[in-house]
């Protein structure tokens, strides 16, 4: 097995901060929990012969991805999510990886076929693709091969950051616009798309139960 599939995790009693106007923190980690599930449901279900990884130090990540029969690649401390997934492709390819696909715990539509297709055209030979955010600024997935190629740079505009990156290098690369990968959740703005597209999946099911459709009015008319 040459190739691995990367998810980072952080500390989830602290994410989505910049839902804070929409949901509780506790609402929040339970939002958290339920897309990483369906993430790790996602790349557990590909067939192809790859490495399954899960890059954190939050404990509840890693007994989630023991129970989804993945590896756990546990770090000493947190920085950010670039340095997590750079130190998961140092590790993997001093382990003999020769590429890796970072997708991020975000993303409430994710498929398995949409990530076995990017498998597939990895398999092509480019050194790397880069799948874009909904709004084509940001990094939803990134293929590298090897594992180390260029650095990560998630964060505002790191689609612009990581093209630069390759050119710079001289390297091959194709940007992959794929549906089931384009939202990630970050705000209220992220949830207003995703419930405008009336889609039931896990995410969707739970935000619904909150009556999240009350909150997004009573936001936008404070907006307004």
């Amino acid at each position: 097995m040459t190739t691995a599939v990367v998810v980072p995790v952080k500390d989830l009693d602290r994410a989505k901060s910049r839902m804070s106007p929409l949901l509780s923190a506790d609402e929040r980690r339970a939002l958290a929990i339920i897309l990483l599930e369906g993430v790790l449901e996602a790349v557990t279900a590909l067939t192809h012969d790859i490495r399954k990884v899960v890059v954190t130090n939050y404990a509840p990540a890693m007994k989630l991805a023991e129970a989804f029969g993945m590896e756990v690649l546990k770090e000493s401390r947190q920085k950010s999510e670039s340095a997590s997934v750079d130190h998961a492709g140092r590790v993997l390819e001093g382990e003999g990886v020769r590429a890796m696909l970072r997708v991020p715990l975000d993303l409430p539509l994710i498929e398995a076929a949409e990530l076995a297709e990017l498998i597939e055209l990895a398999d092509n030979g480019l050194p790397a693709l880069l799948v874009p955010s909904l709004d084509g600024t940001g990094t939803n997935a990134i293929y590298r091969a090897p594992p180390t190629l260029i650095p990560s740079r998630f964060g505002p505009g790191s689609l612009a950051l990581h093209e630069n990156a390759l050119r710079k290098a001289g390297l091959r690369y194709r940007v992959v616009e794929m549906a089931s990968l384009a939202l990630d959740l970050d705000d209220a703005g992220d949830v207003a798309e995703l419930m405008s597209r009336q889609r039931d999946c896990p995410a969707t099911v739970y935000l619904n139960s909150l009556g999240i459709e009350s909150r997004l009015s009573a936001i936008a008319k404070e907006g307004a």
